[in-house]
């Protein structure tokens, strides 16, 4: 399906924020340097994203949904926090191995590193962060239900928060940016995502 007119402006819009977040930084990240950087007047960008806090959801809001999108593609079944079914071992592997590669992007890292700093003193920008967390928070609480059906909704909610807590550091700590990244610490942010989602028998 062609996309609107509308859509593909939205788009164009999107693109140019994260251009400035991740070459600029958030120190350029006002209403009119986001407009400069899409070569639009600042009428026609709050025409779209009415507020700075408008468009960094958006752009966090579009980073997640691509992010599913490719997972999906990846384990070969629906990430969605209601979805059912078992989740197996190697369904996990596969997943968790797909989702430390969407950690591995230095532009996403840095996009998203600008956005807390952003978040620290902006109350704005701090609530479009909470909500692509709670978001990708859910997702992930629907993949551990899974796993470990028996486990209370607290409880799910709880290791859901240490995968995306785990994943979410090693994003930062794995980059250029730390330099961290080894083929066995790979392995054991992995193995531990796994003993999180499947308990005792991951590690059978």
């Amino acid at each position: 399906m062609t996309e609107s007119k509308g859509a593909l402006r939205k788009a164009a819009l999107l693109d140019a924020a994260e251009e400035v977040l991740v070459t600029k930084g958030n120190a350029n990240a006002a209403m009119r340097d986001f407009a400069a950087a899409a070569g639009v007047r600042i009428g026609h960008l709050q025409h779209y994203f009415p507020t700075r806090s408008d468009l960094i959801h958006a752009v966090l809001e579009r980073a997640l949904e691509r992010s599913l999108r490719r997972l999906e593609e990846t384990a070969g079944f629906d990430l969605g926090s209601d979805a059912s079914g078992t989740l197996s071992r190697d369904d996990s592997y596969r997943l968790l191995t797909a989702l430390l590669l969407e950690h591995s992007e230095l532009a996403d890292v840095r996009m998203h590193v600008e956005i807390w700093a952003l978040a620290a003193s902006d109350d704005q920008a701090a609530g479009a962060l909470r909500s692509f967390y709670t978001q990708y928070a859910a997702h992930v609480q629907g993949v551990v239900r899974r796993g470990r059906p028996e486990l209370s909704e607290p409880t799910l909610r709880g290791v859901a928060a240490a995968i995306v807590s785990l994943f979410e550091g090693a994003a930062v700590t794995r980059s250029d940016i730390a330099g961290l990244r080894t083929e066995q610490g790979d392995h054991a942010i992995i193995r531990t995502a796994q003993w999180l989602i499947h308990g005792q028998e991951a590690a059978q």
